[in-house]
């Protein structure tokens, strides 16, 4: 959940225009105490509300429909206010926006969004001239010349209440597309092949996938990973198109119950890639497809060999006994064989190096690194994907995302000098180059690297301007329009259309530093309407994650345009635990030393308050997933400071959660936050902020939690359990609210009218909070 908008679950209902008399409000729904006792490490904690676990029984269902109905009994007066708002966010919207085509082979790629559709359709057209870069121009209900709907998701969903797309993969040659479907809202996936020659959607049907599946270059054969009891990707699968699913091969498991397991196509597509990890360490192995290719597929597989995997001639790249968190690509320098290596080994902040192919599987200390981009304290690396001309490297500097190019023509002459025995080396080309912005606080990312197309697709955006989509020029140093990197002048493509005269020179950024407990300097985004008059303080809505080195970065949001227009400030808090400034600030946020991400962040409310142009009794606290833990912790820590709490499936039963590795990614989060089985110091540490566990008899502010009933990674019952211990203790239990999706996952609706109607329902109750829901 990387931007500052948290992923929620729809709303219960549609909204429509409010009654000329609201109904009477009924009472607040009051969950019965029946107390479960849970011991660990000598402590005992009594659960009263662990019932609601039962997910299946009637008395939880009747229980949560009960908590929809009060939610919109006490909030029916602001059904005017969130009309008018969801009419704003749609006003703004072009909905028959479309994407920039990409060029993949053959063909021009892109996806249509058309009025009234709440998914994409997604279209290609064949390549007229294979010499011109230029993608087509695309508008909306005018079909291009050949334009093929490859998959109309739209009309995919109409038989479903959920809908979402998990992979999407076209065949190299263009002959196939494979696309999966969760139509529950559990992420579990059914992938289905079509045959784009003719048209015809093939018999092959694999069922209860993960979200990885991609077709292998020839688009004979499938790959995809599924899942174990407890959520976690544990096992890749290969498929042979046209075969029965029940004859899949298992190709590796990862028995590790911590490590997360994935599969990728190198950048070259010559290798087939596993990675095992998790948030601290990694292991890949790497398997030429050719080797894959001559393991031919068995015509008849019997159960006893389905759960084995087959004896492939995998290479392991770096052992996970090394420890080091890292990510590969095999690419050919120098007329030798190498892998590219993005780690940290010796590194915190990441480092690129290179290492020869025949050295793979070595111990760490044993190996000839060779550094590409060497370890900075300054500069956070990311990822590096190699194309036929440049490396792409996405790097972190002063907290913003950036994109480098370095020539390979560079790092050949580097390899070249290392064997022959050292040399002077060309510091500046492998330094490499960026494209300059106009902005301060800006994200640039990687959109598209495909190896041979001699452009790079880069998204550009910030708190204020659109999104953008730019493609770099790029080849040999010195070519035609080139400079000396092989690097052209960026090329716009596309920049997403706000409609209502939007004008970003309407809203001003600023960078603000908050100063925590212990002295660390806490970087604050700020924006604001530009003609709001700083001598009259101003409502603000604070927002932070601060989990699993997420940043928050700079984005657009059409919605937030809403609040910024009714005077409020938005305020992100880039706390401990996200990633913004390196990966020290990532580790000074989680396991113990977690409690940091919730006094940074009241460390920044203080710092708010105090400043002349901020009402001190008008700031609101939002938070999603991983960043609802930190609204409840920082409820419970400083109640006072607060008007309203907005919490977006919310981790607030944290410890409960982090002791049951039965539960969906469970044993995969130890990582983050520690593991209270086994220590006695996590489990008391985790004690002392779980939100569910620190609740208090003290004044609490309103808070609105939103939930979803199929949610696997934040289960239902953590906000259920909250809301009814905040009701218990807090002096205005009647201001306490919780709206649970009765369909749908982690991220709420699938639909985007359906998630703009969730976020008006949000922002007309933020906006009552914050006293500007006039």
């Amino acid at each position: 959940m990387t931007s500052e908008q948290p992923t929620r679950p729809s709303s219960p209902s549609s909204e429509t225009s409010s009654p000329a008399s609201p109904p009477p409000v009924p009472p607040h729904p009051v969950a019965p105490r029946r107390p479960v006792e849970r011991t660990f490490h000598g402590h005992t904690f009594s659960d009263p509300y662990e019932w609601l676990r039962e997910k299946d029984s009637p008395e939880v269902r009747a229980h949560l429909e009960a908590e929809n109905a009060y939610s919109e009994a006490v909030t029916a007066d602001l059904a005017p206010l969130r009309e008018r708002i969801y009419g704003e966010i749609k006003s703004r919207t072009r909905e028959t926006d479309l994407s920039v085509p990409g060029r993949h082979g053959d063909w021009w790629y892109f996806a249509r969004t058309v009025e009234g559709g709440e998914h994409q359709v997604f279209c290609r057209v064949p390549v007229a001239n294979p010499a011109d870069w230029s993608p087509p121009s695309v508008e909306p209900g005018v079909e291009l010349s050949g334009e093929e709907v490859l998959l109309d998701a739209n009309a995919a969903s109409r038989d479903h209440e959920f809908y979402s797309l998990g992979a999407f993969s076209v065949s190299d040659d263009g002959s196939r597309l494979a696309w999966s479907e969760d139509t529950a809202g559990d992420e579990r996936f059914t992938v289905r092949v079509r045959d784009l020659a003719t048209g015809e959607l093939l018999a092959d049907r694999v069922e209860q996938t993960s979200y990885g599946a991609f077709l292998t270059p020839d688009a004979a054969q499938l790959i995809y990973t599924v899942v174990d009891e407890s959520w976690r990707p544990y096992r890749v699968y290969r498929h042979t198109v046209g075969q029965d699913a029940a004859g899949d091969e298992l190709l590796f498991q990862e028995d590790d119950p911590g490590m997360w397991l994935g599969a990728e196509l190198s950048a070259d597509k010559q290798w087939l890639m596993l990675s095992s990890s998790c948030s601290e360490y990694s292991e890949y192995r790497i398997l030429r497809l050719d080797e894959l290719a001559a393991h031919a597929p068995s015509a008849s597989t019997s159960a006893d060999d389905a759960a084995r995997p087959l004896e492939l001639p995998w290479r392991t790249v770096l052992s996970r006994q090394d420890r080091v968190l890292y990510e590969v690509e095999p690419i050919r320098l120098a007329g030798g064989e190498h892998l590219l290596l993005s780690h940290d080994a010796d590194a915190p902040n990441g480092r690129i190096s290179l290492l020869p192919l025949a050295d793979a599987g070595r111990p760490l200390a044993q190996l000839p690194l060779v550094d590409v981009v060497p370890a900075s304290d300054a500069t956070r690396v990311e990822s590096c994907v190699p194309t036929a001309t440049h490396l792409v490297v996405a790097l972190r500097e002063e907290t913003t995302p950036r994109v480098r190019l370095i020539p390979r023509v560079a790092v050949e002459r580097l390899v070249s000098e290392v064997e022959q025995g050292g040399g002077a080396q060309d510091a500046k080309l492998l330094a490499g180059t960026e494209a300059a912005f106009d902005e301060e606080l800006y994200s640039a990312a990687v959109l598209s690297a495909e190896y041979e197309n001699p452009v790079v697709r880069v998204s550009y955006t910030s708190f204020v301007t659109p999104p953008r989509v730019y493609d770099i020029p790029t080849g040999e140093p010195g070519a035609d329009a080139l400079d000396e990197f092989g690097v052209g002048e960026p090329v716009l493509r596309r920049e997403a259309t706000v409609l209502g005269g939007y004008r970003r020179e309407d809203y001003t950024v600023e960078r603000d530093w908050a100063v925590a407990e212990d002295g660390t300097r806490i970087p604050v985004s700020l924006v604001r309407r530009a003609d709001l008059d700083p001598a009259v303080p101003a409502p603000v809505l604070q927002y932070a994650y601060g989990s699993y080195e997420i940043s928050t970065d700079p984005a657009f949001s059409i919605s937030r345009l809403s609040l910024l227009d009714r005077g409020v400030v938005w305020a992100v808090a880039h706390v401990r635990g996200g990633g913004e400034l390196g990966r020290a600030w990532y580790e000074n946020g989680k396991k113990q030393t977690k409690a940091n991400t919730f006094t940074d962040f009241v460390a920044v409310t203080r710092h708010l308050a105090a400043r002349p142009d901020v009402a001190a009794n008008r700031i609101a606290v939002m938070g999603g997933s991983a960043g609802g833990l930190l609204v409840g912790a920082v409820l419970n820590l400083a109640p006072e400071l607060y008007c309203g709490a907005l919490a977006a499936v919310p981790f607030v039963d944290a410890l409960t959660s982090m002791l049951m590795p039965e539960l969906p990614l469970t044993a995969l989060e130890w990582e983050e936050w520690g593991n209270p089985v086994e220590s006695a110091e996590v489990y008391e540490y985790m004690r002392s902020y779980s939100p569910y566990e620190n609740v208090r008899d003290t004044a609490y502010p309103p808070v609105l939690a939103v939930t979803s009933l199929n949610d696997t990674r934040v289960l239902y019952v953590e906000p259920a359990k909250w809301v009814a211990e905040l009701r218990a203790r807090t002096a205005h239990p009647e201001t306490v609210l919780l709206r649970c999706e009765m369909a749908g996952g982690h991220g709420g609706a699938s639909g985007r009218y359906a998630q703009w109607r969730d976020t008006a329902w949000e922002y007309a109750w933020l906006a009552r909070q914050l006293g500007v829901a006039g």
